[in-house]
């Protein structure tokens, strides 16, 4: 059986500049569905934002992994799986961001942020192009996972040690939280068992990809990626605007150019 393909979606799918999937990349993808590859999108992204870019219609996808690994969706878009975060972690969360002054976005049916949008807040925006949620309060609500803001490059030391939480700080003014013991790579060991795969290939450009390509047979990082993550790759491909991710598929043999 051939391997499942993974695909990040920010700085690997689309850029972070234009937010759009380059022609080289659909033309790529179109090409491995036509070779009989599982196809799967694996990303930070819960279920809403990921339907707000659009690209869960982009091509026939096998499956979903979203929220690192805390959330499956099979072709059909029918969830398999979902963990939520414990209260204690939310609310021990909340009460570090507050006495940082950091806002954090509540990932839960209805979305809210803790405060007024401030500077690290607006440029992860302009980094994901996604809407800034409504300034509310956590009351109880099940939530799936949180974004904190904060200065780039900042470690999160702060939250490290919260019960049941992973931190993973993003390429822009953020890090996700999510349930301990979740990742990008467990989410697609759930569909590997699903759909008898016994082997998957990675694409990704940033440090929440890291595990993912940890457990991959091969992984391929964007030209432009996260210096560590391209240090753990087997392939550094091309940066996403200049056809990085078809020239990687070239390059494996996963594609030909008689194909295309």
């Amino acid at each position: 059986m051939k391997p499942m393909l993974c695909f990040d979606i920010d700085g690997t799918l689309r850029d972070n500049v234009h937010h759009e999937v380059c022609p080289s990349t659909l033309k790529a993808l179109h090409m491995l569905k036509q070779a009989g590859y599982q196809m799967v999108i694996s990303s930070g992204r819960g279920v809403d934002s990921l339907t707000k870019t659009g690209l869960m219609e982009l091509i026939d996808w096998d499956g979903f992994v979203c929220n690192n690994g805390q959330i499956i969706l099979d072709k059909n878009k029918k969830e398999l799986f979902h963990a939520k975060m414990k209260e204690s972690a939310v609310l021990e969360t909340l009460k570090i961001a507050k006495e940082l002054n950091f806002a954090v976005v509540l990932k839960s049916t209805t979305r809210v942020i803790s405060k007024e949008p401030d500077e690290y807040v607006l440029e992860s925006q302009r980094f994901f192009n996604n809407v800034i949620p409504p300034v509310g309060e956590y009351t109880g609500q099940s939530v799936d996972a949180m974004i904190v803001y904060g200065p780039k490059d900042y470690d999160y030391a702060p939250f490290l040690d919260i019960d049941g939480v992973n931190v993973l700080p993003g390429e822009s003014t953020y890090a996700d939280l999510t349930v301990a013991g979740f990742s990008k790579a467990t989410g697609i060991h759930r569909l590997m068992e699903i759909y008898g795969n016994q082997e998957y290939i990675a694409f990704g450009d940033s440090m929440n990809d890291y595990e993912m390509f940890l457990h991959a047979s091969l992984s391929v990082a964007m030209g432009q990626g996260n210096p560590r993550l391209k240090a753990i790759a087997s392939y550094v491909t091309a940066p996403i605007d200049e056809d990085g991710i078809y020239k990687a598929c070239l390059h494996l043999g996963l594609i030909s150019e008689s194909c295309g």
